[in-house]
């Protein structure tokens, strides 16, 4: 799946020329792209998929972790559910620095999507200091032990090295190949049939793109900036599915 975060970017002009654009993409892959847009862009986003016959996802970029309770500013999973989404990205390294999400909380948002049935986009990554401190696997095994605790949850690893995102630095393949190993060998030990594969995310671009998705273990990738432009996605898209 190659997933399109726009993090905190958009406009209406935007989201119609983009969703205008991505009508190049063939019909027969379109399904393997997840749209994710701001929230207020979700209900936008999702009328113009229906209207233009295409066959892209709709995803949210989070979720809040109450189902019932009134929360103000709080969307809730049946809300996203409600609005055409089928796909919700919980635990983006942003998320976790910016606002101090911690575990327990990112375990009661997987509840809540998982009670709505959204197939889940969770995101782990080392920072830089525990890249040099070498303690990559110990911090990316702790992360996904949180989403191992949810049965029945359907759900792709997202594999985002904090030190990566956003600041153009692309880990090297060799890098990428032995984590996502590391990845793959942590969840055969847990009997998980709602788990789709493991995506890659930092600093995406077209010319890096297909060599990291022909990777073993590398499922998809989750891409940030390049995704804003319909015409650079609209290129990665066909260019990693297609050739």
């Amino acid at each position: 799946m190659l997933v399109a975060n726009w993090k905190m970017n958009g406009s209406e002009t935007m989201i119609n020329n983009w969703i205008e654009g991505i009508k190049s993409v063939p019909k027969n892959i379109q399904s393997k792209c997840i749209f994710c847009p701001p929230s207020c862009f979700l209900y936008q986003a999702s009328n113009l998929i229906k209207e233009k016959n295409l066959e892209i996802c709709l995803g949210a970029q989070d979720v809040d972790p109450v189902t019932e309770n009134s929360l103000t500013g709080g969307i809730s999973a049946k809300m996203l559910k409600n609005m055409g989404c089928q796909y919700v990205i919980i635990g983006h390294s942003e998320r976790r620095n910016y606002y101090g999400e911690k575990d327990p909380l990112l375990l009661k948002k997987i509840l809540a999507a998982n009670s709505e049935k959204l197939e889940i986009i969770f995101c782990i990554g080392e920072s830089l200091e525990e890249k040099k401190k070498e303690k990559t696997f110990e911090v990316l095994k702790r992360q996904i032990s949180i989403i191992t605790n949810v049965e029945k949850a359907k759900f792709f690893i997202a594999y985002e090295p904090v030190w990566a995102i956003g600041t153009g630095e692309v880990a090297e393949i060799q890098y990428i190949k032995v984590v996502h190993e590391m990845i793959k060998e942590e969840l055969r030990n847990v009997d998980l049939k709602g788990f789709n594969g493991i995506i890659y995310g930092g600093s995406i671009k077209s010319d890096s793109a297909k060599n990291i998705l022909a990777m073993e273990n590398v499922d998809g990738l989750l891409i940030g900036g390049a995704s804003l432009k319909e015409k650079e996605f609209s290129n990665i898209v066909i260019n990693t599915l297609l050739n």
